[in-house]
């Protein structure tokens, strides 16, 4: 693992590959492309190679400048397969012992603050009613649900599933990013059910955002050059959860979890166009933040 320059801030990736720039025609020419464009970069020298990083959010333009440039060059440059990964995973590691809070919370072994349903309610209040959603228009309980849990064994089999699902998604595209889109695909899959199902149904547990992780994943690896046995690993892992949580008597709500994994992807692809064309979008710290405070606000819109 090669070491980052000093200085240089955490935020700018490395497009140049471990191999650096291969000549001087490369040294060359690649920071003049850089320049012509107005993309910002900085040349470090490592073991006698060359490297060049410009900002995250540049990286996709970066290449695809110095793409166009190479394919007007016999013996063009070679463009990274994908970009590069994000060091900083053990947040997205962390997050989902943040369900043990909320089911402290809802089993009434934690103290719970007086802004919230008291003990012995959250069940019936926050849960994804379908009927409710739909007519009364309760649309927080498409994450509320989230927070919720039949027993300690969907529970821990939630929390152990996410500490090891959500730092794959961090290393794609940041911590605070994974977590936030899995928060979002999470209540998005849960929404997409409310309009699909045509009868009453009642459903709660994390699981729909687990899936909506891995779809994540997918979606964003399928849009950014990774090969197709790569982004089609979290699919498979997707699929394999899914029957294993089907095989304990029939409880498991396979649209939700369907659902789930296609908003997930929808957002991983939307985040690799973002990512491409330059787009804003919340950074590490603040989607950490809006994924821990979404359940809050919605437990406050909880009527009781």
């Amino acid at each position: 693992m090669r070491r980052r320059p000093l200085g240089l801030s955490p935020y700018w990736r490395l497009i140049t590959g471990p191999e650096g720039l291969k000549d001087h025609v490369q040294r060359r020419d690649w920071p003049l492309v850089l320049t012509a464009c107005g993309i910002p970069y900085q040349l470090s020298v490592f073991e006698g190679r060359d490297h060049l990083y410009v900002p995250a959010l540049l990286t996709e333009k970066a290449w695809a400048e110095l793409g166009d440039f190479s394919g007007e060059r016999r013996g063009g440059v070679v463009r990274p397969a994908h970009p590069p990964l994000h060091p900083r995973w053990v947040p997205a590691c962390l997050f989902p012992l943040m369900l043990l809070l909320w089911n402290g919370w809802n089993r009434g072994r934690i103290p719970v603050p007086d802004w919230f349903p008291p003990v012995g309610t959250w069940d019936a209040v926050g849960a994804l009613d379908t009927v409710r959603v739909r007519i009364y228009g309760e649309w927080y309980r498409t994450v509320t649900a989230l927070e919720l849990h039949a027993d300690a064994g969907h529970l821990m089999g939630n929390v152990a599933f996410g500490m090891f699902f959500l730092p794959f998604a961090a290393r794609l595209v940041g911590a605070g990013r994974a977590v936030w889109l899995t928060m979002l695909g999470g209540a998005m899959g849960n929404g997409v059910c409310v309009v699909l199902r045509n009868s009453a149904v009642t459903s709660i547990g994390f699981s729909t955002a687990l899936f909506a992780c891995m779809g994540l994943q997918s979606g964003f690896m399928a849009c950014t050059g990774w090969n197709r046995k790569s982004y089609m690993m979290p699919l498979v892992a997707g699929v394999g959860l899914l029957a294993m949580l089907g095989a304990d008597g029939g409880n498991t709500d396979y649209m939700a979890h369907v659902a789930g994994l296609g908003c997930g992807m929808a957002l991983g692809a939307f985040e690799a166009l973002r990512l491409r064309r330059g787009w804003p979008g919340l950074g590490q710290v603040a989607g950490y933040v809006a994924a821990a405070l979404l359940p809050f606000l919605c437990w406050l819109a909880v009527p009781h």
